[in-house]
């Protein structure tokens, strides 16, 4: 069973984010607020944490590219090649609930790449999230969390905790309920704004 970790980020906690940075580097795969939902997530380096994040969502089409998230657009850039549309684009909407679609760089870690070459990027405006980030040094690698039998998304911690305490390793929770709501994703692959799927982010800000 998970460690249901209730922790807070103002400022946050200094030996909760030791411990988030430990279980990542443990090969852990953690549930954490990012904004506007729960996301499960993990070290992107780590080949046998991600296979054990995919578990988590046996339908999941393999064929969309996972994304990562990044503390900053600078982190962002490590990971994607970004041309100056798509900096104008993220220097408007991040930190905030959009997913960006852009061409991977070669230095994306090998399970994460695929036949399109692209990767899916997020700076969520969550300050908890992106200060486990920060002091880990590096991108997480993430996946939404799905809807439970009923289709309804889980908006609290408890509820990822009974439905999926079994296969974390732990649940960093703020103790407050989220939206569930999607983010809005945005294809820069091609030179130009394309919106693949409008949700919680304002399309007014591009």
């Amino acid at each position: 069973m998970s460690e249901h970790l209730y922790t807070y980020d103002d400022p946050p906690n200094q030996r909760h984010l030791d411990q988030i940075c430990a279980t990542l580097d443990r090969n852990g795969v953690i549930a954490m607020p990012a904004g506007v939902s729960w996301m499960f997530c993990c070290d992107a380096g780590s080949k046998k944490a991600v296979q054990r994040m995919l578990m988590l969502k046996p339908g999941r089409d393999e064929k969309k590219p996972l994304s990562l998230v990044c503390s900053s657009i600078s982190m962002a850039t490590e990971m994607a090649n970004i041309d100056g549309l798509a900096f104008k684009v993220l220097n408007r909407i991040v930190p905030g609930p959009f997913t960006v679609l852009l061409p991977s760089s070669r230095t994306l870690p090998k399970i994460l790449k695929n036949k399109r070459e692209v990767v899916g990027l997020r700076v969520p405006n969550e300050p908890i999230t992106l200060a486990v980030i920060e002091q880990f040094g590096r991108p997480l690698v993430a996946t939404s969390v799905p809807a439970d039998a009923d289709g309804q998304m889980l908006s609290m911690g408890y509820q990822l905790s009974d439905a999926h305490g079994n296969n974390l390793d732990l649940i960093v929770d703020l103790g407050e309920e989220l939206p569930a709501l999607a983010t809005t994703i945005l294809d820069l692959t091609h030179g130009e704004i394309d919106v693949i799927r409008e949700g919680a982010g304002d399309l007014s800000l591009l």
